[in-house]
């Protein structure tokens, strides 16, 4: 078994490769397939994503967290998955012709047809994926992660290159998902078993839907802008809400998938230890608004050179949304961290809450935005990103008893940084502006660091000390 210290480096390195990987057969695709075929594609991935959500029923954490997994509770556990799984695959099957009808596109329904076909692979590689994950054997999960990943961009983009279309990404999806299954099975078999039985069912349903109800919330949140577009306006219009998610959605885990396994197990340990949880909060907000509020305020100066440059002129509608997600991909940077220290006081009830209070608002703003624009889409939904952040602010003040101020100072430093690295880039852009996009980004790029490092240095912000003393420590090591 890994040391905790190894294992989330392992963990760490394994989501950036996979985020390389991904992120470069999006910029293949993004110039092989229109938008119009990016969005038949999303629609039908994302009505499927929500069932992914109900197929999983929280067995994948409850078989990690569950202290004695009995030999009859595994089994359980995997006779639950397999029924619900094909269930949902039949289901999916059955009404992808309606879904198709729906959308007045065939194609959804195509690709609900072939990616139906996960459904009834799954079930049998999450329980080995999750007994792995529960052994701490993340250098087997890097390995398995890192083959489906190349396998599925493969297929995809060559599926896609030699004409193949849409249905491509479903079928890359499909061998994506036979890769997982397989190693799954070769490096986790040991502690898994496919006899069906049934006798501690109660007993996983009751841990397991604790975990189900927030994750469900969650991807309704996720997919159900792109649904609702690709219905009330345009799949076309799905496309470009579906990139502009996808740009802010790759600078945000890129940021925050490397540090959110951490902050949980982080904060508790403060907690059970006795130390100033509030110290420890607002020191990691202090950081985190440092670097995150800066970033997202450039990316969404430089929307426009980024997306021309990575994906080309014809998803030049994807920009404006995009700018405006920026603020919700901060505002959920906030959320994040203090949603560990709730997490980590041992209040994991509200995990479920947030979602249930910032959810149904979302879509409700959604749904308006789809019939004035997909610009009131993108309010909709960085409404709902903020309406989670607050809530979660004013219950951990409930908990810890400070006042929001002491918050809002916190992050104050962080958001003058964040006015003169956006106008740092914003000059950079300016300057620029006879350039290829190549030239734009790389100015932008360059004015923002100086603007960032320039607003650490007046603002004595104590993450440009960290940064100061790190970098002495490796010049020393080297000397």
């Amino acid at each position: 078994m890994a040391s905790l210290k190894s294992a989330a480096l392992i963990s760490v390195g394994e989501k950036y490769i996979v985020f390389f990987i991904q992120f470069v057969s999006s910029i293949a695709l993004a110039r092989l397939l229109s938008p119009s075929e990016i969005g038949i594609f999303s629609i039908g991935s994302l009505i499927l994503s929500l069932s992914h959500a109900l197929r999983d029923l929280g067995i994948s954490n409850y078989i990690i967290q569950e202290k004695d997994l009995s030999r009859a509770r595994l089994q359980s556990a995997q006779t639950l998955m397999v029924i619900m799984s094909w269930l949902l695959a039949i289901l999916a099957w059955g009404a992808s012709w309606w879904v198709g009808e729906f959308y007045d596109e065939p194609g959804v329904g195509l690709v609900l047809r072939v990616l139906s076909i996960n459904f009834v692979l799954l079930p049998f590689g999450s329980i080995s994926m999750a007994v792995l994950r529960r052994s701490m054997k993340f250098d087997s999960l890097l390995r398995i992660n890192t083959a489906a990943s190349l396998v599925q961009s493969g297929v995809s983009v060559g599926a896609c290159w030699l004409g193949a279309g849409f249905i491509g990404l479903a079928w890359g999806g499909v061998a994506g998902t036979l890769v997982t299954v397989g190693l799954a099975l070769w490096m986790g078999a040991s502690g898994t078993t496919f006899w069906p039985a049934l006798k501690e069912w109660r007993h996983v349903l009751a841990v397991g839907g604790r975990f189900s109800g927030a994750s469900i919330l969650w991807e309704l949140g996720l997919s159900l802008p792109e649904i609702v577009v690709g219905r009330v306006v345009s799949l076309e219009a799905a496309g470009f809400l579906g990139r502009a998610q996808g740009v802010v959605g790759l600078a945000y885990r890129s940021l925050m998938e490397g540090l959110t396994p951490v902050l949980m197990p982080h904060f508790a340990r403060s907690h059970r230890e006795g130390e100033d949880l509030l110290a420890h909060y607002l020191k990691s907000v202090r950081y985190l608004s440092g670097l995150t509020f800066p970033i997202f305020t450039c990316l969404a100066v430089a929307m426009d050179a980024i997306v021309l440059l990575l994906y080309g002129s014809q998803w030049a509608n994807a920009v404006a949304p995009a700018r405006i997600l920026c603020i919700g991909a901060a505002a959920l940077s906030i959320a994040v961290v203090t949603g560990a220290v709730v997490a980590g006081l041992g209040e994991a009830k509200y995990t479920l809450k947030f979602q249930l209070i910032g959810q149904p608002f979302k879509i409700v703003m959604i749904v308006i935005g789809a019939f004035l624009s997909l610009n009131h889409v993108a309010a909709g939904m960085v409404a709902g990103d903020l309406l989670i952040c607050v809530y979660s602010l004013w219950v951990l003040q409930r908990l810890l008893k400070f006042s929001l101020r002491t918050v809002a100072t916190a992050m104050g430093s962080s958001i003058v940084i964040a006015v003169m690295a956006g106008a740092a880039c914003l000059a950079g852009k300016l300057v620029s502006s006879d350039l290829n996009s190549l030239g734009v980004v790389l100015s932008c790029m360059l004015a923002s660091f100086v603007g960032w490092g320039l607003g650490l240095w007046m603002m004595r912000h104590p993450l440009g000390d960290e940064i100061i003393q790190f970098a002495k420590q490796r010049f020393s090591s080297r000397s």
